[in-house]
């Protein structure tokens, strides 16, 4: 039995339920697995519900947009207290911020003449979360584009395109910070796949380390065999711990399966003894 510690729900960009994942997840024969929506932890709770009466175990976790510069870094954080006043707070504030950049994203697409509406879009999110994906599912809906992907252009709202707006501006420190205070454990996520910067190396994770960074996603969807060998090395040579997961965002990111990446038990059991 295996484990996978990134997968995304529709409380942010993926198109599984919380629910829906831990199912599906047993199914593929996983142990443990951890939802770590961007942004939010309100999936958490009912990821955790079903996971009661299933040989399954959820571990609480979020993942942190952050920048460095232009630089985009995601940081994990596992096993943190989701009722924690200081971390709910941001999450908030992230989540006003989001809304307010969907908004003007559509009306950047309307100046193109992509006529979608920010009413429209919130109806396809179903629910508070409102992402790039959703925005893509109302062009299909109108006929601009026939999958989501095309979206995610340089005409469009791909990173730096016409219709991109920048996100909430979180640092990495900050975020580590709100990890730790959480009674998490903070991970630096895909440190090869960077947006707008370069993949992460030894000198950028040391000063990671430095801010309180515990460990690295070595295994990821985004890496390949050289990849994980490199970071693998990095963490070893940091006394970093190693982790790892999909990324899986169901059929928002067709490209990427459930069970594409299997964390062995010997690192779950590893992170669990930090956690202690």
């Amino acid at each position: 039995m295996t484990a996978d510690l990134h997968l995304h729900s529709t409380y942010s960009d993926g198109s599984y339920t919380p629910e829906e994942l831990v199912k599906k997840s047993l199914k593929k024969g996983f142990k443990t697995i951890a939802i770590a929506d961007h942004d939010t932890v309100e999936g958490i709770p009912l990821a955790e519900k079903v996971a009661e009466s299933l040989a399954i175990e959820v571990i609480p976790a979020i993942e942190f947009s952050t920048f460095r510069g232009k630089a985009e870094i995601h940081i994990l954080g596992y096993f943190i207290d989701y009722t924690n006043q200081e971390l709910l707070t941001e999450t908030k504030k992230i989540f006003s911020a989001r809304e307010n950049r969907a908004k003007k994203m559509v009306e950047l697409l309307n100046k193109q003449g992509i006529d979608i509406s920010f009413e429209q879009v919130k109806s396809l999110a179903g629910d508070d979360y409102l992402g790039r994906p959703h925005i893509a599912k109302a062009m299909i809906e109108k006929g601009y584009i026939n999958e989501i992907g095309e979206a995610f252009t340089k005409d469009y709202i791909a990173n730096g395109g016409k219709a991109y707006v920048p996100k909430y501006k979180l640092t990495p420190k900050k975020a580590i910070d709100l990890i730790l205070n959480a009674g998490g454990i903070p991970v630096l996520a895909h440190p090869k796949f960077i947006n707008h910067g370069e993949a992460m190396d030894y000198n950028d994770i040391k000063e990671m380390k430095n801010y309180g960074l515990q460990g690295i996603e070595v295994y990821q969807s985004k890496h390949d065999k050289k990849d994980e060998k490199k970071y693998k090395k990095i963490a070893k040579e940091l006394d970093l711990l190693i982790t790892g997961g999909s990324d899986f965002h169901g059929e928002n990111a067709p490209d990427v399966k459930l069970g594409d990446v299997r964390l062995s038990e010997k690192e779950v059991k590893k992170l669990k003894e930090a956690e202690n």
